[in-house]
């Protein structure tokens, strides 16, 4: 991911012999003008981009897993390839199993503010719910993403023990950084989701998130 390192940003790029500048703007953001512009920033923080790049590349790594889950659940035939451009149905069903994309869930109580996870998957032959949620923080913001991810659907998962009586609830947070890198809670996530396969999985996941942040980088270098 040296590409992504070496984007020159106006931190790298400015300097105090132009004609003139305001040291207040000098190394704002190009794209938001929010904050000071950083490698950081760019590939994970901008406002500016987090509905279109950034979503673009959560997106493209979450529809691996999910359509892996289809197959898994015999809910789809095919698998597209981790770089298809093709989209998920909304929902997914069979009388075995449900799968969900972004869609939320009903919640009878009033404790639960965050109803909408990235991914659903109701096998009603094993009986488990499984809520997958995905995220691809800067590299230092893995551990405060997965706490984040944990604390804002414990509610959600309550509710759905009671939605799914006798049922194992179980959340995973799939958290892969900007420049493709995860812990060991991933793994053994992917483990239980995929068995073996869960390592060959992520590894076309993290193809996803590097492809798409090298993206975000050269947009960033086509403006220097």
């Amino acid at each position: 991911m040296a590409s992504a390192q070496v984007v020159e940003t106006s931190v790298t790029n400015n300097s105090p012999s132009q004609d003139s500048y305001h040291p207040d703007d000098l190394f704002q953001s190009r794209l938001c003008g929010k904050t000071a512009e950083s490698i950081p920033h760019v590939l994970a923080s901008c406002s500016a981009l987090a509905q279109n790049k950034y979503l673009a590349r959560h997106n493209a790594a979450l529809k691996v897993l999910f359509w892996e889950m289809l197959r898994e659940l015999q809910l789809s035939d095919t698998v597209p390839p981790w770089y298809s451009p093709a989209v998920p149905k909304p929902i997914y069903e069979s009388p075995k199993a449900q799968a969900y994309w972004d869609i939320p869930v009903f919640a009878v109580s009033e404790q639960v503010k965050q109803n909408r996870v990235d991914a659903r998957f109701i096998d009603h032959e094993k009986k488990k719910v499984l809520a997958v949620e995905m995220s691809c923080p800067w590299t230092e913001n893995r551990g405060k993403k997965q706490e984040e991810k944990t604390i804002k659907y414990g509610p959600l998962c309550w509710e759905l023990k009671q939605q799914f009586p006798g049922y194992d609830i179980r959340q995973y947070n799939i958290i892969i950084d900007v420049l493709g890198g995860w812990s060991t809670e991933v793994d053994e996530a992917m483990r239980e989701l995929f068995g073996a396969r869960g390592g060959e999985i992520l590894l076309r996941m993290q193809r996803a998130v590097i492809s798409h942040t090298l993206n975000i980088a050269r947009t960033l270098k086509v403006m220097s």
